[in-house]
C-alpha cells in the first residue's frame, strides 16, 4: 500500500490550484471533534493521530475523493531504521546510506507500512527521540516532502463560530503576508480576560499559531530553494534564504522546530557547496581555454617564423663559426644563427626573438643555421 509522494507533486498541482483561485498552502481549520488525520487520501490508509475541533491545519493539495494533503501536524513522525542513521547529538541525525525508506508513523497503532519518501545519503534528519541501541527503529520528524489527509468536509476555510468569537476576542489570526497577528491591546480582550480558563485558552492558541507561522515559513523557503534548484546552476542565488532561515533558527521554539530549521540550514550549506564547486570548475575552464588560446597563438605566431627562441651569444673556438644562437625553454639549442650584413643583433640578445632568413644545416655542429635578414621582439607579444 505505499507510494511515493515529494515537494516536486506540490509544484505539478500549483498552475490547476491557482486556475481555480486557490493559493496553496493555505490554513484551514477542524470543524468538529475526533477527526482522523491519515497515511493517504483514503480510508484504506491507516490512521496516524486525532485532532480536534478549531485545530488549525496547513493544505498542500486537494486530492480525488475529497481528501486534503497536508502538512503532518506537529505531533506526527516517521521511522527509520536505526541502522541507517549516524546520530550527531539529541536533535539531529545523519543518513548513512542511500535512499533509506521513511516510513508515516501512528499515534494510533504499530502499523508502519506506508512509505512516501526515501532518504539520501548524507542527509539530516530530525530526531523525535534519540535512538536506543536496543531498538531496531529510530523515531524522526516527518521529512520534507512527506504529508498526511484528512477528509474535506471535516475542515472549513474559516475558524468555527465558537472558537471564531474567541479569537477575536484574543486579537489573534492570520495578516494578509502569512504572519501572525497578535493581540493589539487592552480593548482587544474579553471583559473576563482574568479568568485562568480563558487565559489558558488564549495562550493555547497563540502559541498554536505562533508555531504553525514559524513552521510554515521553513516550509517556504524549502520550497523556494526547491525551485532556485530548478534553474540552471549560474542562476543559484542562495544570499537571501540563508538569511531567513538563520532568523527562523533564532526564533525556533523546542527541539524539533530547532532541528527542523538545523536541517534547512544544512541543505542550503550543501547547495552552497554544489555552486561554489561548479563556480570554481568554471573558472579552472575557463583558465584552460585561455591557456590552450595563448599557445595557439604563439604557435601560429612560431610558424610565421624561420626560427623562434632566446638569443644567446656563441663563444667559438675558431674563426668563421655562427655567431649567436635560438635556445629553447630549457636552455638547449634550437639554430644557430649570424646576421646577414647590415642586421644588427646585439639589441636583442637573451630576449625572445623570431627571425626570418636563409635556412641551411651545419654538419659539424648536427644543428640548423639561420642567416638572418629580419629579426623581431617576441617578449612583448608572450607576455
Amino acid at each position: 500500500m505505499w507510494r511515493r509522494m515529494g515537494a516536486a507533486a506540490v509544484f505539478s498541482m500549483l498552475p490547476a490550484a491557482l486556475a481555480l483561485g486557490l493559493d496553496f498552502p493555505y490554513v484551514a481549520y477542524v470543524n468538529t471533534g475526533d477527526v482522523y488525520v491519515r497515511s493517504g487520501p483514503g480510508r484504506d490508509y491507516y490512521p496516524t493521530e486525532k485532532l480536534q475541533k478549531g485545530e488549525p491545519v496547513e493544505v498542500y493539495r486537494h486530492d480525488p475523493g475529497g481528501w486534503l494533503a497536508i502538512r503532518p501536524p506537529r505531533n506526527s513522525f516517521s521511522w527509520v531504521s536505526s541502522r541507517h542513521l549516524d546520530a550527531l547529538d539529541d536533535e539531529v541525525a545523519v543518513v548513512n546510506s542511500e535512499r533509506v525508506v521513511a516510513r508515516v508513523g501512528s499515534a494510533i497503532s504499530d502499523v508502519r507500512d506506508v512509505i512516501q519518501v526515501r532518504l539520501a545519503r548524507d542527509e539530516k534528519v530530525e530526531l523525535v527521540e534519540p535512538p536506543t541501541g536496543d531498538s531496531p527503529w529510530c523515531k524522526i520528524a516527518p521529512p520534507a516532502g512527506e504529508f498526511r489527509w484528512v477528509f474535506a468536509k471535516y475542515v472549513d476555510r474559516e475558524l468555527p463560530g465558537d472558537l471564531a468569537e474567541d479569537e477575536r476576542e484574543a486579537g489573534a489570526g492570520w495578516t494578509d503576508d502569512g504572519h501572525v497577528r497578535l493581540a493589539g491591546g487592552d480593548e482587544d480582550e474579553p471583559e473576563d480576560r482574568d479568568d485562568p480558563g480563558i487565559r489558558a485558552h488564549m495562550a493555547g492558541d497563540l502559541a498554536r499559531l505562533r508555531e504553525l507561522a514559524r513552521l510554515r515559513e521553513l516550509e517556504h523557503i524549502d520550497m523556494e530553494l526547491s525551485a532556485i534548484v530548478a534553474q540552471d546552476i549560474s542562476q543559484w542565488s542562495l544570499a537571501e534564504l540563508h538569511k531567513r532561515a538563520e532568523r527562523a533558527v533564532h526564533a525556533a521554539q523546542g527541539s524539533l522546530e530547532r532541528g527542523r530549521a538545523r536541517v534547512l540550514l544544512d541543505k542550503l550549506a550543501r547547495f552552497d557547496d554544489i555552486k561554489r564547486r561548479h563556480d570554481a570548475l568554471g573558472d579552472a575552464a575557463r583558465e584552460r581555454t585561455n591557456r590552450a588560446a595563448v599557445a595557439a597563438s604563439e604557435s601560429a605566431l612560431d610558424a610565421s617564423f624561420d626560427g623562434v627562441g632566446r638569443l644567446s651569444p656563441v663563444v667559438s673556438q675558431g674563426t668563421g663559426g655562427p655567431q649567436y644562437a635560438l635556445l629553447d625553454e630549457s636552455g638547449a639549442v634550437r639554430s644557430f644563427v649570424t646576421p646577414a650584413p647590415g642586421v644588427n643583433l646585439r639589441p636583442f640578445v637573451d630576449k625572445r626573438v623570431g627571425v626570418n632568413g636563409q635556412r641551411g644545416y651545419l654538419t659539424d655542429l648536427k644543428r640548423q643555421h639561420i642567416s638572418v635578414q629580419r629579426v623581431a621582439l617576441l617578449e612583448t607579444q608572450r607576455r
